[in-house]
C-alpha cells in the first residue's frame, strides 16, 4: 500500500498527461499541417503575386477602377476629355504642317541659314502649344487630380512617353535652327524631322483611336485594372487546378514518364539489391564481409558528390562511360532516361541489399541444407525457399523504394535538367514544348520557379497531391494483395 502511494506521489496522472498530450498534439500537427496546407493551396489561385499580396497595390487598383469609371460615366469629365481631344487634334495638325514645310525645304537642299523665319516661328509656336497641352493631358486623365490615390495611368503610358519624345525632338529641331544654325547639317536635320514625323503619326493614330472608341477604351481599362487586382487577390477556385491538369500536355507527359520510371527503376534496383545480397551471403565467397561493406559506399556518399561523378562520367563530350556505352543524355531522350535508371539503381541497391541480408539471417540453415540434399537447383532454391522467406521485409522495402521513385526529382535535375527540351504532343490534347524527361515533381517545381510560368503555387500543389494519391493507391493495393495472400 505504501509503495502504491509512493508511486502516485512520484508519478501523478496529471503530470503524465501534461507531458504526453503536448507531445501528441505537436506530433499530429507537424505530420498533418503540411498536407492540410497543400490541399488548401491547391484549392486556390495561389501564385507569386497573391501568395503574399501588397494591400497598397490592391487598394491602388481599386482606386484606379473607380477613377476610370468616373471618367467614363460622368458627363462633366467626358466633355473635358472631348475638348482636350479637339485641341490635341488641332495642335497635332499645326506641328505636322510646320514639320512638313521644314521637310520640303530640306529636300530642296536650302541653306539652313536661309530657312524662312516664319517656318521656324510656326515650329516654335506649335511645339510650345503642344508642350503646354501635355500637362493638361496628364491632368484631365490623372486620378490623383480627381482625389483617387493610385499611381496607375488611365491614358496608355506608351502614348505619354511618345508625346514626351516628340516634344523633345521638336524642341531640339527648334533650338538647332534658332540658336545654332551654322552647326546643323542637312542630313542631321533630315534625320530629326523624319523621327518627329514618325512619332507624330503614331501619336495622332493613338489619340484618334482613343477619341473614337472612348467608351470601349475605358471599359477595357477598367477590365485591365480588375484583372490586375484579381491577380493580387488569393481566391478559392475549388477543383479548377485539378481540371486544368487534364488539359495540360506537360502533365500527361510527366505522369507517363514518372510511371514509366517507376516501372523500370524499381525492378532494376530490387533485382540488383537482392542478387547481391544472396550472392554475398554464401560462405564460399572469400572476403564477403569486406566486399559487402564496400557495396554500401553509394549509400554513404553525399548525393551531390555521386551526381557530380555520374554527370562527369556520362558527359557526352568527355565522359568515359558515355563514350563506351554510346549514350548521350544531352540530346537523346531515351539515353537520358536509361542513365536515370542506372543512377537510381546505383543509389538504391544498398538499401535493398541491406534489408534482404537482414532477412536472410532469419532463414533456417537446415531448410537450405535439406534443399542441397534433395538436389534442388540454385534458381529453385531461390524462388521456392529463399524468396518466400524474405518476402515480407522485401515487400516493405519495395514499397518504400517505389515511393522514392514516384518522387524522383534530384536525379534528372542535376544530371541534365530533365532534358533534352523538345516538342511534346499528346493525342487529342495538343502539343507544346518542354523538358522531355520531366517528371511530376519536376513539373511542379518548374511551375513554381521557372521563367514566365513560375509562381503557379496552386497548380503545383495540385500536381503534388496527384503524386500523394498515386502513392496512397499503390500502398493500398499492396496491402490488399498482402492481406489476400496471408501477409
Amino acid at each position: 500500500m505504501a509503495s502504491k502511494n509512493k508511486l502516485k506521489i512520484l508519478f501523478p496522472t496529471h503530470i503524465a498527461l501534461l507531458l504526453v498530450l503536448p507531445s501528441l498534439v505537436l506530433y499530429v500537427f507537424f505530420n498533418t499541417w503540411p498536407m492540410v496546407f497543400s490541399i488548401g493551396v491547391a484549392l486556390t489561385n495561389a501564385n507569386r503575386y497573391n501568395i503574399s499580396p501588397d494591400p497598397a497595390k490592391i487598394k491602388g487598383y481599386e482606386e484606379a477602377i473607380a477613377c476610370a469609371s468616373l471618367l467614363k460615366e460622368m458627363p462633366e469629365y467626358r466633355d473635358k476629355a472631348s475638348m482636350l481631344f479637339d485641341r490635341l487634334r488641332i495642335y497635332f495638325l499645326n506641328l505636322s504642317h510646320a514639320l512638313y514645310r521644314l521637310n520640303e525645304l530640306i529636300n530642296q537642299s536650302v541653306d539652313i541659314s536661309k530657312i524662312p523665319r516664319d517656318v521656324i516661328i510656326e515650329l516654335i509656336n506649335s511645339t510650345s502649344q503642344l508642350y503646354r497641352l501635355r500637362g493638361e493631358v496628364r491632368k484631365v486623365f490623372n486620378c490623383t487630380e480627381l482625389n483617387y490615390t493610385t499611381k496607375e495611368e488611365i491614358i496608355p503610358v506608351v502614348l505619354l512617353y511618345k508625346l514626351d519624345s516628340l516634344l523633345s525632338i521638336s524642341g531640339e529641331i527648334r533650338d538647332r535652327l534658332q540658336l545654332f544654325p551654322e552647326e546643323v547639317s542637312i542630313s542631321e536635320l533630315r534625320n530629326l524631322t523624319s523621327k518627329a514625323n514618325a512619332i507624330l503619326s503614331e501619336i495622332e493614330s493613338g489619340f484618334s483611336k482613343l477619341e473614337v472608341g472612348y467608351d470601349e477604351y475605358m471599359s477595357e481599362t477598367i477590365e485591365r485594372f480588375q484583372r490586375e487586382k484579381d491577380r493580387l487577390e488569393l481566391r478559392f477556385v475549388g477543383i479548377d487546378n485539378f481540371a486544368k491538369l487534364f488539359n495540360d500536355v506537360r502533365f500527361y507527359n510527366a505522369l507517363y514518364k514518372t510511371l514509366l520510371f517507376v516501372a523500370t527503376s524499381v525492378p532494376l534496383k530490387v533485382a540488383l539489391g537482392v542478387s547481391l545480397a544472396v550472392f554475398y551471403s554464401s560462405n564460399l565467397i572469400l572476403g564477403r564481409k569486406a566486399i559487402r561493406a564496400l557495396l554500401l559506399v553509394p549509400w554513404a556518399m553525399p548525393f551531390l558528390l555521386s551526381a557530380l561523378s555520374w554527370r562527369i562520367m556520362f558527359n557526352p563530350a568527355e565522359g568515359p562511360v558515355a563514350k563506351i556505352l554510346g549514350l548521350n543524355m544531352v540530346t537523346n531522350e531515351l539515353d537520358a532516361f536509361i542513365i536515370y535508371n542506372l543512377f537510381e539503381a546505383w543509389l538504391a541497391y544498398p538499401f535493398i541489399m541491406t534489408v534482404t541480408q537482414g532477412a536472410l539471417r532469419g532463414v533456417p540453415k537446415d531448410v537450405i541444407e535439406a534443399s542441397y540434399i534433395d538436389g534442388a537447383s540454385v534458381f529453385y532454391r531461390f524462388r521456392r525457399i529463399i524468396l518466400p522467406l524474405v518476402a515480407k521485409p522485401l515487400v516493405v522495402a519495395t514499397i518504400l523504394t517505389t515511393g522514392a521513385s514516384l518522387q524522383v526529382f534530384l536525379i534528372p535535375i542535376v544530371l541534365n535538367g530533365a532534358g533534352p527540351t523538345g516538342a511534346i504532343c499528346i493525342p487529342f490534347i495538343g502539343c507544346t514544348s518542354g523538358p522531355l524527361n520531366e517528371m511530376l515533381l519536376i513539373l511542379g517545381y518548374n511551375k513554381v520557379t521557372s521563367g514566365t510560368e513560375g509562381g503557379e503555387y496552386g497548380y503545383a500543389a495540385a500536381i503534388y497531391l496527384v503524386i500523394v494519391l498515386i502513392i496512397l493507391a499503390y500502398v493500398a493495393v499492396w496491402f490488399k494483395i498482402s492481406r489476400k495472400t496471408g501477409g
